[in-house]
């Protein structure tokens, strides 16, 4: 009886650990472009705002991660690489120039990651991301195939 008693406990806690696992498993949002344009569409007014102190540089660090977490993966790597580039902006040292070439380094690779999550934003969300603007997505005309021609020898 006493060995009954402590499988029944031992699966009881193994079931506790498992729903714990699973509930965990759960919370996470997942990746997908309806999440990523939700997230953006809450946040996109404080991100278009340009940063003036360091209370504002942490709030896009803050957008950016969210972002980050939801991002599809064909994006996210571009919202990290802008989400570090205010990171570290966050961090300069304006009186080292070293510190501000470093930023301004980091920019300059940011570009690329900048334009394509513009228009990963634009095209799935219908967001501009610099303006935080609706944009129009044109439609791609549809391809028709022509039929097969053969050339008489």
């Amino acid at each position: 009886m006493l060995v009954l008693k402590r499988c029944v406990h031992g699966l009881a806690l193994t079931a506790a650990a498992l729903s714990c696992v699973a509930l965990a498993a759960c919370a996470e949002t997942p990746r997908t472009a309806t999440n990523f344009c939700r997230v953006l569409a809450d946040r996109i007014d404080e991100m278009t705002e340009a940063p003036t102190d360091n209370a504002s540089v942490n709030r896009l660090i803050d957008h950016y991660s969210r972002l980050a977490e939801v991002a599809p993966i064909e994006v996210e790597g571009d919202i990290v690489a802008l989400r570090d580039l205010f990171i570290a902006a966050s961090k300069v040292n304006v009186n080292d120039p070293e510190s501000v070439q470093e930023v301004a380094d980091l920019a300059y690779q940011a570009d690329g990651a900048a334009e394509a999550a513009g228009i990963y934003a634009g095209a799935t969300c219908g967001v501009d991301l610099s303006t935080g603007f609706a944009v129009q997505v044109p439609e791609m005309p549809a391809i028709s195939e022509s039929p097969a021609t053969t050339v008489a020898p």
